[in-house]
């Protein structure tokens, strides 16, 4: 039996909105016995109606007259007969769980992330960006005889994205990485439980981890601007620089075929500490300053300039230390940790790859009834208190539908086969929640014939899990003020 919680029924020629709460019903039973606190209570609901609503309150006053003359039954004054073409809303059981997605790809998502974030609820989080540098129409380039190397910079254009706290610096360190990057193959043909609503060709994802030196060929600590647009020179280690440039003036081969030259210089890894993560924009660049004496004697200044290569060889990478949080054992071997174990919470981020879970146990027998029409079904999810600052909320959240597997394989759509997008929701209800709302009656209504085995997970948009670390805390069906639930409007025949 599903348990009723917002019940509304039509009585002709007035209608009388009975509430019951947690597993409390107003029932014939109950008032025909004269039980008193039921009968306070609705004589304090009509007491504080205004004077104004005359005609509303002797309409209740009728409708109680009414029920005092009942035998007992199952419900208020109608027999189960009575019930059949009326709406009901219920609110169902949401059972939900913070569940790590096994791998995102983050190869070609048009920024650098770098940086360190401390999250007392979901751990230290490190983002690391790697790239590599192609010699750009240096070949065959006739430097002059007294050209001298000034110095070889790595330039860096803030791409405004950023996430944590900016006010404390940052030190960002440039490494060299040690083993040429290589994209690994995939199989001809995928499996159907193998492929997900994530990128189906072979990419970089957020947990690849290619090796590098530990000592960094240059370092800069900064307040972070990120939505200055200004740019970075990090000076890179004179050695470096020196190897590069006599390269170019010998015509090397290194500096003609770009093959050679990555077997040469494999890429560069950015790393950065502090207690944020900032976004760079793909267009890193790392160029060689050089001066010589012009024509009319004057010593003049110009630059080679070495650009990023192929971005599908550009990928953000992340990790996340969780032994201080409730989600100490989350793991790729424990992937799934019900609310119940993190102190009625889950939660979802992007990069490191968490999203909610969400079970609705008496979804088959509602989409399997076929007395029952489903008119309307909502799933309202609250944040937690607080858990806005320093990290701002997501203005968008999706739901995507995961097999049996728990693998993402698609986005949950509308009837009209739109994707659903659930926006974010500000309240001003004394503790500073956000909301979100999302419309599940296709789902419901469909499931047995077109979601039979699959589940949901609540996420940030696709685009987003793959390139931020936007982050959400919410509550659940049992945490005290921060609410998951599913409300449905039905009929039954």
């Amino acid at each position: 039996m599903l348990t009723t919680v917002n019940e509304e029924i039509i009585l002709k020629p007035f209608r009388l909105k009975i509430v019951k709460e947690n597993s409390f019903l107003i029932t014939s039973t109950n008032i025909c016995d004269g039980t008193i606190s039921r009968h306070h209570k609705m004589h304090n609901i009509i007491n504080g109606l205004s004077d104004t609503k005359v005609y509303l309150r002797s309409t209740i006053f009728l409708a109680l007259s009414i029920l005092a003359s009942c035998t007992k039954q199952d419900t208020v004054g109608l027999t189960q007969d009575q019930l059949l073409g009326v709406n009901i809303t219920d609110t169902l059981l949401v059972e939900t769980s913070t569940m790590l997605l096994d791998s995102l790809p983050t190869a070609a998502k048009g920024v650098l992330l770098t940086g360190t974030i401390d999250d007392a609820e979901l751990g230290r989080i490190q983002a690391t960006s790697y790239f590599q540098i192609q010699p750009a129409e240096l070949s065959g380039l006739s430097l002059p005889d007294d050209a001298m190397l000034d110095s070889a910079r790595l330039k860096l254009q803030y791409s405004g994205y950023y996430y944590g706290d900016t006010t404390v610096s940052q030190t960002i360190s440039v490494h060299q990485i040690s083993k040429r990057l290589s994209i690994a193959k995939l199989p001809g043909y995928l499996e159907p439980e193998e492929s997900s609503v994530f990128s189906s060709s072979a990419t970089f994802y957020n947990l690849s981890k290619p090796a590098m030196h530990d000592e960094p060929l240059a370092s800069l600590t900064i307040k972070p601007r990120p939505a200055s647009g200004d740019s970075l020179l990090l000076k890179l280690d004179p050695n470096l620089g020196s190897e590069l440039f006599k390269m170019i003036r010998n015509n090397d081969t290194r500096i003609s075929n770009t093959e050679e030259f990555l077997n040469y210089f494999k890429g560069i890894a950015l790393q950065a500490t502090g207690n944020s993560v900032t976004g760079f924009k793909d267009s890193a660049q790392v160029k060689l300053y050089y001066s010589y004496t012009g024509s009319d004697g004057l010593r003049k200044r110009n630059e080679l300039l070495f650009k990023i290569y192929d971005t599908n060889y550009q990928f953000n990478s992340f990790s996340a230390d969780r032994s201080q949080t409730a989600l100490k054992s989350l793991s790729l071997r424990n992937k799934i940790i019900p609310a119940s174990a993190t102190n009625n919470k889950t939660y979802i981020q992007g990069g490191i790859g968490l999203v909610t879970k969400i079970a609705i146990p008496s979804i088959a027998y509602l989409s399997g009834n076929d007395h029952v029409s489903i008119n309307k079904a909502e799933l309202l999810v609250q944040s937690t208190s607080g858990s806005d600052t320093p990290f701002a909320l997501p203005r968008q959240l999706s739901l995507l539908l995961a097999n049996s597997n728990n693998v993402p394989i698609s986005i949950l759509t509308d009837q009209s086969g739109n994707n659903i997008s659930i926006p974010l929701s500000l309240r001003s209800d004394g503790i500073a929640k956000a909301s979100y709302s999302a419309p599940l009656t296709n789902f419901i209504g469909n499931y047995l014939k077109s979601y039979n085995k699959t589940s949901l997970l609540l996420s940030l948009p696709v685009e987003e899990l793959e390139k931020s670390l936007t982050r959400l805390e919410l509550g659940s069906q049992d945490h005290l003020s921060s609410k998951i639930k599913l409300i449905i409007t039905y009929t039954k025949f």
